[in-house]
């Protein structure tokens, strides 16, 4: 008994010093009676360091794993071989193990995962070819990709094309896939984008009448894959109403001059759509062409449309007879912003004829000025006598020269300036003279021509339609508004070719027959025309690009201009008292003719003073930044429907051609959102006009993530007490 008690202490005693080599490490603390050792398995390292960051992530985005190797005492330890892994299930997870430490302890690796989940990162000291485990490891959330949001649309989208738009709230970059389906679970698709970095897509080629649902996803920059977003649908619409005639009664046995005021017109249409009309106008033409408001009443009962005008609404001539024709013009819009416009209602008043008028002796025009000019310089001779006629002689003949002189050179830079605009401004007038005196053909309004980029008129082009054969038929020089007329044309094929100064046609930046809200666009190739009636088309051009020269010449004109309009009507209205007071003494032909060559003058100082100038609407941030690509929508405000959306261009502008109506301007860019919007709601347009507004944006900031808390490795080794 004695001896196996002996052999169980010597085993013991063996097994203990085997132990402390191998598998045991003493730590000494001094106390009272002497030092205390504490004991602890060493394939566990307590002192080194492990970190993740950040420790969430979307999936497939790397996290960084930091290591700091230390011994007991706080230093580092250099050149130890270190290996990442997983505490638990590693599925999907893919570990970058880090090199060497450094002499200052320090190696990184990294860890992501396609699999959205929670993971405890650890990390292994191998140097010795043993596994020594560090105790502090960290959890790793790998969180799923944001899927974007696609904002609504409206049920009916005009045309062939549809721009889609969305937001995303992700915390990285990303790039998106957008498909569009005739199947509401996308069964099959039959467009889609490549992936884009934009948050708006624009599908074409579309077809009218058909439903079609659009869905996104979206992709981070380490490839990791959104679910899809929500789905939206819309019907695309590009057909326009129709109108017909089916009746024009309640003339009787009215005639030109024997009518009655009261009688009424009747016009009976059919307006059909297949979206349903929302607007319908109807109005005369006035004998200039220009639309004249003479509507009494009117009146639906389903597609049936009723109108009655009074005879006494129409125009009459100077002894208040009718005229022997009248035209009148009827328009349908639909939904989603189809115009359908006619022209050809036609009345024709029965002429019974009238005794011709002792014709009116004709003053001549030459005698009928120097009467005016006469009247005026009576009524202002007292004036000059006590202004002008007051100063010395020779300095009144200097100042009288250097006045004329000044008018001839500023009137020669003015014509200069204008020279590109004569042939066109004398082809207008041959052409007018021409009509009115019945050489040439009264044309009806046939087609628009405008500036592809601002949607605004062009005026001064020549239009010329050619036949089949290439044989000019019909010559036109559109109005201020960009209107010319055409006659009634016989049936067979036709072209037309535009011309302007500083613009090109066709237009190379304007495709399709859709240019909202302009419809029936041309782009030069040939047309058929059936029962003598034009189409009415609308024909953009393009701004030829501005040499060098010209622009910093037209740049200085601008800047100066306010200067020079100023300097011009001072000096206009200086030369034409020396003129008029120099005419009061010297009653000759010579002085005639320099007072009329300040009627162009007049005429050409109003005209600088009221002309035209071109405006943008611009988007800016707080800081006073014009901002590029924000999506802004045009709302119809009594049915809330979505009718147009720009995208500000590289200077941050934008504008949108609007008919009459009530409307709401929105920032459909989600990342944005309106400071002080109060004027872009309710926005009444009583006629067609470019609709431009000033608004600034300010960025959404969206609500912070919470950080998950930091899950805690308990300390193993506990600080023991003094004893």
């Amino acid at each position: 008994m004695k001896i196996k008690t002996a052999i169980i202490t010597i085993v013991l005693i063996l097994g203990l010093v085997f132990l402390t080599k191998t598998s045991l490490y003493a730590q000494s603390f001094p106390g009272v009676g002497g030092d205390v050792t504490v004991n602890a398995n060493i394939n566990q390292d307590l002192y080194s360091q492990l970190d993740v960051t950040p420790s969430t992530v979307e999936a497939m985005e790397p996290a960084l794993v930091n290591i700091q190797m230390l011994d007991s005492n706080g230093d580092p330890k250099a050149n130890r071989t270190l290996v990442i892994y997983i505490n638990g299930s590693s599925t999907g997870v893919t570990i970058t193990q880090p090199p060497v430490s450094d002499i200052n302890g320090l190696t990184s690796g990294s860890v992501f995962s396609s699999a959205p989940g929670t993971y405890e990162v650890c990390a292994m000291d191998t140097t010795e070819g043993i596994n020594i485990y560090l105790l502090d490891c960290e959890t790793l959330y790998v969180v799923p990709v944001t899927a974007p949001v696609l904002l609504p649309e409206p049920q009916y989208t005009k045309g062939t094309s549809n721009t889609l738009t969305w937001t995303m709230s992700g915390p990285n970059t990303y790039s998106y896939l957008i498909q569009a389906s005739t199947s509401p679970i996308f069964s099959t698709i039959v467009a889609e984008s490549n992936w884009i970095s934009a948050k708006a897509y624009e599908f074409q080629n579309l077809s009218d009448g058909q439903i079609y649902f659009y869905r996104v996803k979206t992709k981070n920059s380490f490839s990791g894959e959104s679910a899809w977003s929500n789905s939206v649908y819309s019907v695309q619409d590009n057909s326009e109403p129709t109108i017909t005639l089916l009746s024009l009664d309640g003339l009787g046995t009215n005639n030109t001059q024997v009518w009655e005021a009261q009688d009424v017109l009747t016009f009976t249409l059919r307006v059909k759509d297949n979206t349903g009309v929302v607007s319908k106008s109807f109005w005369c033409v006035a004998r200039d062409d220009s639309p004249l408001d003479c509507l009494d009443t009117q009146s639906d009962n389903g597609d049936i449309w009723t109108i009655s005008v009074k005879l006494g609404d129409l125009e009459h001539d100077s002894n208040y007879y009718l005229y022997t024709s009248y035209s009148f013009c009827a328009e349908a819009v639909d939904e989603v912003g189809n115009i359908k416009r006619i022209c050809d209602i036609s009345l024709s008043v029965p002429n019974p004829g009238v005794d011709e008028e002792p014709e009116k002796p004709v003053i001549p025009i030459i005698e009928q000025i120097k009467d005016t000019i006469n009247e005026i310089l009576d009524d202002s001779k007292q004036f000059f006598e006590n202004t002008i006629g007051k100063i010395n002689p020779a300095t009144l003949e200097q100042l009288s020269i250097t006045v004329a002189i000044a008018n001839i050179l500023l009137g020669m830079g003015i014509v200069i300036n204008g020279l590109g605009t004569i042939p066109y401004l004398l082809l207008q007038l041959f052409l007018s003279i021409s009509s009115f005196l019945g050489f040439r053909k009264k044309g009806h309004p046939t087609g628009y021509v405008y500036d592809s980029i601002t949607k605004e008129p062009i005026a001064q082009c020549i239009v010329r339609i050619f036949d089949q054969n290439g044989v000019l038929v019909w010559t036109d020089v559109t109005d201020g508004n960009g209107y010319f007329k055409s006659i009634p044309l016989k049936s067979g094929e036709y072209s037309i070719k535009v011309v302007a100064m500083d613009y090109e046609f066709p237009s190379k930046i304007v495709f399709g027959k859709a240019d909202f809200p302009l419809e029936n666009v041309y782009h030069g190739q040939e047309f058929y025309v059936a029962k003598e009636n034009i189409p009415n088309f609308s024909i953009p051009m393009d701004r030829i690009e501005v040499g060098d020269l010209k622009y910093i010449f037209s740049q200085f004109a601008f800047i100066t201009k306010i200067i020079w309009k100023f300097f011009h009507m001072v000096l206009f209205i200086v030369g034409l008292m020396f003129s008029l007071y120099a005419l009061s003494v010297d009653n000759s032909w010579y002085n005639y003719v320099i007072l009329v060559l300040y009627i162009p003058s007049i005429f050409l100082l109003i005209t600088s003073f009221l002309g035209k100038r071109e405006k943008y609407g611009l988007v800016k941030d707080t800081k006073g930044k014009r901002l590029t690509g924000i999506v802004l929508g045009l709302k119809d405000k009594e049915f809330g429907r979505l009718i147009s959306k720009r995208v500000t261009d590289e200077l941050g502008r934008f504008r949108f051609f609007i008919y009459p109506g009530i409307y709401d301007l929105e920032v459909l860019s989600g990342e944005w959102k309106i400071v002080g919007g109060s004027n872009l709601t309710d926005i009444k347009n009583k006629k067609e006009n470019v609709l431009i507004r000033n608004i600034t944006v300010e960025k959404v900031v969206p609500e912070q993530e919470k950080k998950p808390k930091k899950v805690k490795t308990e300390e193993v080794l506990q600080p023991l007490e003094e004893l």
